[in-house]
């Protein structure tokens, strides 16, 4: 598809496409009857995207997500930022948040400058659409202007030199919202969202194509929370992670990030790494692993030094965190042990025990990720719980003021409400830059909790005695008498 946006687009192509994109891949989506046939595209050539390579981001990057509620909600935005906090801390990323809540793709527009431009970013991701759409059916007026204002961000931030990451809409959940204006009708607010999730997605191909002819790197959010939908609700009528249709909660959020890291290619392990007994003598595994000790198949102590903390988002979001396996692709913590002798091992780290593992498990590997007992994974959520004050006491109130000033600049022309404007302008600074001010703070804080010091590892026979498996019966301490 071409990026121009002229009036003489072929709109029955746009609506034969739509209907592809809505009846084929999205309408299941919208049922949980199972029973009923569903509809596959047919003749639709879908450009494949480049290989990612990841983003490689450097030292003093500046990362800006630009968006709508979805943004500005700060939920999916904290989970990336997180990655990059825990992943690279040796290289300081600067993250600001451009979301409004409301915002379509011209409203963008009417701020850049100042809330976009004015941090001077080098990365920025683009999510808009789902209220350009205006919550109805297709309609190409809507469509057009949409693609206008996206075209016209995109002219301005490659005029930044800004490396831009187009991303598409996110679901609409037309269960969710048929619960919700049952249980609330004034929810509708006489909105009639038909075939919206397929309006979304018909979006989001836009934006798909343009990335190619543009050179950007896409991801698909969409694609992601239908299918995870689709397939649980086989299991679970009700399952739904986006209860009001609209907002992903936080386990949808982390299936939003993952999808972003994952398409991106920036998903990958953090250590994978231990000793192997060679010959009667334990050997590194790689220089990671020095000053290595013990007693040959029986025990084994040694450093390594770790070089990033696992995205321990498994509290936050621990729903999320199994439907992606985020801590096993995306932040896996795995230490190796090959040659001990058959039983069962405490895995110590820092004098702590994590987990008690059998010889097997170690030899291949012992994940530890997801263990709230690793001190790694105590540091990463020490940092994680850092970010997430600075989005609930910085980020979180200076969108909402940017959301305020958008409210105010509809009547900044009126010269009843001119003195007034004035005055909000300049209170509206300073609590802007008092709060930015206050995100630095916190910025400063993560980059001190986030270096990771060597480790000392020890694996030592478990003194703690083997759990009884479910469903298995207790040994019997006498002879069992046989029945006369």
């Amino acid at each position: 598809m071409s990026t121009s946006v002229s009036a003489d687009s072929n709109l029955m192509t746009k609506h034969i496409l739509l209907a592809f994109v809505s009846l084929g891949l999205f309408a299941q989506a919208q049922s949980v009857d199972q029973k009923k046939p569903v509809a596959k595209p047919i003749g639709a050539i879908v450009p494949t995207p480049p290989k990612p390579h990841g983003l490689g981001l450097k030292d003093g990057d500046r990362f800006i997500f630009i968006g709508d509620s979805i943004t500005h909600q700060c939920r999916y935005t904290q989970f990336v930022e997180n990655f990059y906090y825990t992943r690279h801390p040796e290289m300081r990323i600067h993250f600001f948040n451009a979301g409004i809540s409301g915002d379509r793709a011209q409203d963008v527009l009417n701020r850049f400058d100042e809330d976009v431009a004015s941090h001077k970013p080098t990365v920025a991701t683009i999510m808009l659409g789902m209220n350009d759409g205006a919550y109805k059916d297709f309609d190409e007026t809507l469509f057009q202007t949409y693609a206008k204002g996206m075209t016209e961000i995109m002219d301005k931030l490659d005029a930044l030199k800004c490396r831009v990451i187009l991303m598409s809409p996110t679901m609409f959940d037309h269960q969710a919202w048929e619960v919700r204006i049952k249980q609330d009708p004034k929810y509708a607010k006489g909105r009639v969202p038909t075939n919206y999730n397929g309006v979304l997605a018909y979006y989001g191909k836009w934006a798909q194509e343009v990335a190619q002819t543009r050179g950007y790197q896409f991801v698909d959010l969409d694609g992601p929370l239908n299918e995870i939908t689709v397939q649980s609700r086989k299991e679970n009528p009700a399952f739904t992670l986006i209860p009001d249709a609209i907002h992903p909660e936080m386990d949808g959020a982390l299936i939003m990030a993952y999808s972003i890291l994952q398409q991106t290619g920036e998903t990958g392990g953090v250590l994978g790494t231990g000793v192997r007994l060679v010959r009667g003598e334990w050997k590194a595994l790689s220089p990671l692993v020095t000053e290595i000790s013990g007693e040959p198949g029986k025990n084994v102590s040694y450093t390594v030094r770790q070089s990033a903390l696992p995205w321990a988002e498994f509290l936050d979001a621990p729903l999320g965190t199994k439907l992606a396996r985020s801590g096993h692709t995306a932040g896996q913590e795995s230490h190796i042990v090959v040659g001990l002798q058959s039983g069962r091992y405490d895995l110590k780290i820092n004098g702590q025990v994590v987990g008690t593992f059998d010889e097997k498990m170690l030899g291949v590997h012992a994940e530890i990720e997801e263990l709230a007992t690793s001190p790694t994974a105590q540091q990463a959520l020490k940092v994680i719980a850092i970010n997430k004050e600075r989005n609930q006491k910085a980020i979180s109130p200076l969108r909402g003021l940017w959301g305020n000033q958008k409210g105010l600049l509809r009547k900044r022309n009126d010269p009843a409400f001119k003195e007034a404007y004035d005055k909000w302008q300049a209170e509206f600074k300073t609590q802007r830059e008092d709060l930015q001010k206050l995100a630095e703070k916190y910025e400063d804080e993560i980059y001190s909790a986030n270096k990771v010091a060597p480790l000392h590892v020890e694996v030592v026979p478990s003194t703690t005695p083997e759990p009884v498996k479910a469903g298995a019966k207790p040994a019997a301490t006498t002879p069992l008498k046989k029945a006369a």
